[in-house]
């Protein structure tokens, strides 16, 4: 893990960054249904071919690595790993557990079935120790096929990582669907950022045709 300053003195984004920091801070939602049947047909497992696709995404772009280091330093992480919800069934509690991100899908199941297999039953709030700094965050609400989502914080994070919630997977005639509601600051994402996110992440799925 490396963490890279940002010189802000030069950034094209520091007008940006600062008004929706200071002035007007400022989060902001987007909820959208992929389509997910290329995931079905291959019989993957859609949770981790999902934090699979965010994962590639994520470290595409150094815009959705940004973050505050223990410096008070702004800047970006060479590489992000996701930091996911597991749910426990006998008590109805859940679990983050994280898994490293690599390139390779079937290297990083068998990371994520090696997770699964050795933490899934730990229960508390955080049941892989060690976190490191370079996680993004993703939860799953598999019980609702919601039409939209908003998370709220009165505070802004240390880091400026992209938060993703899945929902329940579903079915319109041949194709399956699973909501995606994304959540960013707009402090380094504009639309046109948050909707290449989708746009990509679609586009990995359908590569799997």
């Amino acid at each position: 893990m490396t963490f890279i300053p940002i010189d802000r003195s030069r950034w094209d984004r520091e007008e940006y960054f600062s008004y929706f920091s200071h002035e007007v801070p400022c989060l902001y939602s987007m909820t959208l249904n992929l389509d997910v049947t290329p995931v079905m047909k291959r019989k993957e497992r859609p949770y981790p071919a999902m934090l699979y696709f965010l994962s590639v995404v994520e470290n595409r772009h150094k815009r959705y690595r940004i973050s505050f280091n223990e410096k008070g330093e702004l800047g970006y992480y060479d590489v992000v790993h996701p930091s996911y919800t597991i749910f426990h069934k006998d008590d109805h509690t859940f679990s983050s557990l994280w898994t490293e991100y690599s390139e390779n899908y079937d290297d990083f199941l068998a990371s994520y079935e090696a997770d699964e297999a050795r933490y899934g039953k730990v229960k508390g709030l955080f049941g892989k120790p060690d976190r490191p700094a370079n996680l993004f965050p993703v939860s799953v609400i598999p019980w609702v096929p919601f039409q939209s989502l908003h998370l709220s914080f009165p505070k802004t994070p240390g880091n400026f990582f992209p938060m993703y919630t899945m929902g329940r997977l579903h079915r319109k005639r041949s194709h399956y669907y699973m909501p995606l509601a994304l959540e960013v600051n707009h402090a380094v994402c504009d639309g046109y950022h948050a909707g290449r996110i989708f746009k990509e992440v679609q586009s990995l799925i359908n590569g799997w045709r």
